[in-house]
């Protein structure tokens, strides 16, 4: 495959050399053998892709173009299909691209045969984007990837606010220091948990952020909150009074309002879908908190109640 696709790109280099000799233009390979596009011509530029399958789909280069070639203006692809009835296509770059794909980073898809133009679909063109930021450049990204997110979905580490741990542990392998944290955080980011059993996935959006952003697996997210070893102590012992998950609470309450100074802004607007400063949290927390708790408890009448 490596060498069809070399024997393919120095093809078509020949080709664009020969066509461009009586039009005194200079046709070569780009200034780095990873730089993007792979040739070059007088202020264009030919991306090269190959396949031995049958289809005209392609994963292209990071969205970040960080090795693009500075004096290429406007991009054009040459497609080479081994598979099925060999055939070779070109367009312009931008016109083909349909989709951006996250493996290690973020990459175009690009499609010869049709398809949705990305860039239909974000607010600027292909040549601006090409020479914005990073950052800025992922603000679009961001904003397209969240457009096409079902109900219950959620971006993974392409948010600003995901720094994914690279070994991956068990919840119930942790410290007990490390566990209440981890409840205390996720209780904050997530008020929902104070809603009756009855609501289903209230529990969904904890168990993401504490695989996503801790790298913990927690197979029964739920016990975090409403089992009998979180709850501790309640009423004399023996008449247990209140929700179990009262009392959960009550045992972290401190360690929420820590919560609440230190995490990152871009965790609060990803989880409340808001911006709330550190001092305003835990009222705005309680606020919606009650709101889920309703007709069940009050915890803005339990909880915090020190100030």
């Amino acid at each position: 495959m490596l060498h069809d696709q070399a024997r393919f790109e120095q093809g078509v280099q020949d080709a664009l050399r020969h066509a461009a000799e009586r039009l005194g233009l200079t046709v070569g390979p780009s200034f780095h053998p990873h730089a993007f596009p792979d040739i070059r011509a007088n202020g264009y530029g030919v991306e090269v892709k190959y396949t031995s399958q049958d289809t005209w789909l392609a994963v292209g280069n990071s969205i970040f173009e960080g090795m693009r070639d500075p004096d290429v203006q406007r991009v054009y692809i040459m497609y080479g299909k081994a598979g099925g009835v060999p055939e070779a296509r070109w367009a312009r770059y931008e016109d083909c691209i349909t989709h951006v794909r996250v493996s290690h980073a973020p990459r175009f898809v690009v499609d010869l045969d049709g398809g949705s133009r990305l860039f239909d679909r974000i607010p600027v063109p292909y040549a601006e984007f090409a020479t914005l930021t990073d950052d800025e450049k992922m603000r679009h990204i961001r904003e397209y990837s969240r457009s096409r997110l079902g109900e219950d979905e959620r971006l993974w580490w392409l948010e600003p606010s995901h720094s994914v741990p690279m070994a991956v542990r068990f919840y119930q392998h942790l410290s007990q220091d490390e566990k209440r944290m981890l409840r205390a955080e996720a209780a904050l980011l997530v008020p929902a948990v104070c809603a009756n059993r009855y609501v289903k996935g209230k529990y969904e959006d904890v168990a993401h952020f504490i695989l996503m952003h801790h790298g913990v697996i927690c197979p029964q997210t739920r016990d975090l909150f409403t089992a009998g070893s979180v709850a501790g102590a309640r009423g004399d012992g023996n008449n247990p009074v209140g929700p179990y998950i009262v009392h959960s609470l009550l045992d972290i309450q401190h360690l929420i309002r820590d919560a609440a100074e230190r995490l990152d802004d871009a965790l609060i607007v990803e989880y409340w879908g808001e911006e709330c400063p550190p001092a305003q949290r835990i009222r705005r927390w309680l606020e919606k908190a009650d709101g889920f708790a309703a007709p069940d408890w009050v915890p803005s009448a339990t909880l915090f109640r020190d100030g």
